[in-house]
Formats: C-alpha cells, structure tokens, sequence
C-alpha cells in the first residue's frame, strides 16, 4: 500500500511497484499549501463515485487505480484496492482537485495532515 511522509512543506506519497504500473504514474509530491481538505474513509473505492476514465486500471470490486474525471470537480487520482480504510485529500491549484488512496494507515496519515493543514 501507498506510503505518505512528511518533509519541510511537502507531502510524498510513495507508490508500490504495481501501483506506479497500475496507475501509470510515478510517486506523488503535493505542496503541503495545495491541501484544502483531509478525510479519513471507510471504504475508497465508494469515494470515487461516477466519473470518465482516463489511465486508469480499473477491475469492479477488486481496484480502481489511475485517472478519472468528474463534474464538476475536476481530475481525481486514485489508488483504491478493495474494501479497507483510505484517505481523501482535496486539493487547489493542482494537477488533481482530489487524491484518493487505500492506506491501512488511512487514520494516522488524516490526523497528522489535519494539524498541519489546518
């Protein structure tokens, strides 16, 4: 699963190997000042809702990983594998308006990102 560290004013999202595969795309960083909203989720895969596709592998129930558009709302990037915890970033003046991931550490990255952002 996705790994989240903190580092002067970014945060790093680190991707496994299949991840970057899945989700066509490499690590993440994201200027701590483009964070607007942190949640933490019960389920990721519901968070996504309906959207288009761009990028992304996607296999119902199972994993939804890469890009997808919605309106409104823009671009949203996600990481989502099954049923399990995630976390939820909205962003601004970003690439992405949100970032969606499955993380079993989706509760501890929400509170120290909450205290930082907020």
């Amino acid at each position: 699963m996705a790994q989240f560290s903190i580092k002067h004013d970014r945060l790093t999202v680190t991707l496994r190997w299949w991840e970057k595969l899945a989700a066509r795309r490499s690590h993440l960083t994201i200027p701590l000042r483009a964070i607007r909203g942190v949640s933490c989720v019960a389920d990721p895969l519901t968070e996504l809702g309906v959207g288009q596709r761009h990028g992304a592998t996607h296999i119902p129930g199972w994993t939804y990983t890469g890009t997808m558009s919605q309106d409104p709302g823009g671009r949203v990037l996600a990481v989502c594998h099954r049923k399990g915890p995630g976390i939820v970033l909205e962003l601004a003046d970003a690439t992405y308006s949100k970032i969606v991931i499955s993380t079993p550490h989706a509760s501890e990255y929400a509170q120290k990102l909450q205290k930082i952002v907020a």
